[in-house]
């Protein structure tokens, strides 16, 4: 890779993800989560194990939180950008280690596609700048492919111990789906290739060795500050218990195949094509690229789909092997135009036929005053007006990328159809970024009332969450909550003789409103699922 391929792409990346990185809220699930255990790391020193309200918390490893903290350094403090920073960097490091690592598999051409591929893929769009640890995981799991590769490549086994180096930081970030899924990938691709020299040469047994020095080293430490019932949770109920008998997130067995498709978007119109000319066509020294992304895809997607707990983040890893993979058919298709033409063109003609479709379809239905229609309107009211122009300017953005790389696949010029797309996926981005998703603060953001909260109730006064605790609350009020564990401990926390405050859920306030002897202070704009503050006593009067 040149030192002028480098610095494209990281110019690319950034332009891309960093605008209105600061510009909303830190939203829920996760993003203020993780971005309280950074704060409560740098205020109260709980750098080894970490912490959320001032308890353990024993959910993840600490790798991510540790990158937030430092991001924190450079922005004065734990903030919107620092939480979501660490994604950014991420996503850029992975855009240069899979452009490296398909120049090596394949050549610069398929290199270049399969960065802006990945780049401007609809999930990677959003995983890359928000805080959130699974971008951080895409980025140590590509680096450990990358050093797989090369030691593949160039004949260098030293480059197989680094593997287990980057897959032991990727364990530190999200747990052995760091390690498990690239390993098991290179021993199908190793065992259906025949290259079982190359399986040899990785020396597996020493290798975890080297991957379980990585984790002790944080671990190790964490156990012996937290105890025993920590290590039984972050390694056993975390993963094992988590992907064998999970508590939540129940899908079906396909699951992934119905998400992926929206999820990597637009280039998933171009996948099918291009596994079917990958594992027909392409001979040679590309056919060892093209079955190691093979299996880098299909064992991902496998061993996620075994569980019975499925979420769209879980698969991300496999990302930046379809990325290879389309990335591989385009230049196929390029060299040998026009005999497999029909996997660019129909995948192309049907993307421009739903990028236009859609923006039509709503802007028809909106105008006829379709009832389901009228009803989301409503809910959005509190997002403010001149939304729908926005929304509609976006989607004629992506009906003209789409009838641009129809155009250019007819033609027989993959790379045109590549920079269409993925310029007009990259202004939609930003610009949603930028006008739209700030809006949603206003329906998801916990900073309105957790403000009003630290308006009215003075800092002695204690305050609940119910019916969980809910971290948005503690990390834009910097005050602990009471932590509340069923319907008992909330009414003797109602009936408290000193003045209370409690957040609670709207669907929770109409099941329980009537029995709590509480009056109500304010609440947010979310009709459905929101917040409303509540106060044993009327709130003292301004001043």
């Amino acid at each position: 890779m040149s030192r002028g391929d480098r610095l494209l792409l990281v110019f690319l990346a950034l332009a891309i993800l960093l605008p209105g990185i600061g510009a909303r809220d830190l939203w829920n699930p996760d993003e203020p989560r993780y971005a309280e255990v950074a704060r409560e790391m740098r205020e109260d020193g709980h750098w080894l194990v970490p912490h959320v309200n001032g308890r353990l918390y024993s959910e993840k490893p600490p790798l991510q939180f540790w990158a937030i903290a430092v991001a924190s350094l450079v922005t004065g403090g734990v903030d919107e950008v620092s939480a979501r920073l660490p994604a950014v960097l991420a996503a850029v490091a992975t855009l240069l280690l899979l452009f490296g690592l398909a120049e090596r598999l394949f050549d610069r051409r398929v290199a270049w596609w399969s960065a802006l591929v990945f780049l401007t893929a609809s999930k990677i769009l959003w995983q890359g700048r928000i805080g959130q640890i699974d971008m951080l995981l895409i980025a140590l799991v590509t680096a450990a492919m990358y050093c797989f590769v090369r030691g593949l490549v160039e004949e260098r086994p030293g480059f197989y111990r680094l593997f287990f180096v980057f897959t032991g930081l990727a364990t530190l970030a999200k747990g052995p789906v760091g390690l498990l899924p690239p390993l098991l990938a290179i021993l199908v691709w190793g065992f259906a290739s025949g290259r079982r020299d190359v399986l040899r040469a990785m020396r597996i047994p020493t290798g975890l060795l080297i991957w379980a020095a990585v984790v002790l080293v944080w671990l190790g430490p964490a156990i012996a500050v937290a105890g025993r019932e920590y290590f039984d949770v972050i390694v056993f109920r975390q993963n094992l218990t988590r992907y064998a008998e999970p508590w939540h997130h129940f899908q079906p067995w396909y699951y992934y195949l119905t998400v992926v498709p929206a999820d990597f978007f637009p280039w998933s119109f171009f996948l099918p094509g291009a596994i079917w000319i990958g594992w027909r066509r392409v001979f040679g020294a590309a056919r060892r690229g093209v079955g190691l992304a093979l299996a880098w895809m299909l064992v991902t997607l496998v061993f996620f789909s075994l569980s019975p707990a499925k979420r769209t983040v879980y698969v991300l890893t496999m990302y930046p092997a379809m990325a290879l993979l389309v990335a591989a058919s385009f230049a196929e298709i390029e060299s040998s135009w026009p005999r497999l033409r029909r996997w660019l063109t129909v995948p192309a003609g049907l993307l421009a036929l739903v990028a236009t479709a859609v923006p039509v379809a709503g802007l028809a239905a909106v105008r006829l005053g379709h009832a389901r229609w009228a009803d989301r309107l409503a809910e959005l009211e509190p997002l403010g007006p001149g939304l729908l122009p926005i929304l509609l300017a976006l989607g004629i953005v992506l009906a003209a990328a789409g009838q641009l790389a129809w155009l250019a696949a007819r033609r027989g010029r993959p790379r045109a159809l590549v920079h269409a797309w993925a310029l007009g996926m990259a202004v939609a981005a930003v610009a949603a970024c930028v006008l739209v998703l700030p809006r949603f603060d206003a329906l998801k953001s916990a900073r309105p009332l957790a403000g009003r909260l630290l308006e009215l109730a003075p800092a002695g006064e204690p305050w609940a969450i119910w019916p969980r605790l809910d971290a948005p609350f503690v990390f834009y009020t910097r005050r602990f909550a009471v932590e509340l564990e069923g319907e008992a401990e909330l009414a003797a926390f109602a009936r408290r003789p000193e003045r209370v405050w409690l957040l609670i859920t709207k669907p929770e306030l109409e099941r329980l409103g009537a029995g709590l002897p509480l009056v109500e202070v304010a609440r947010d704009e979310d009709r459905r699922e929101g917040y409303v503050l509540l106060a044993s006593k009327p709130p003292p009067a301004p001043a």
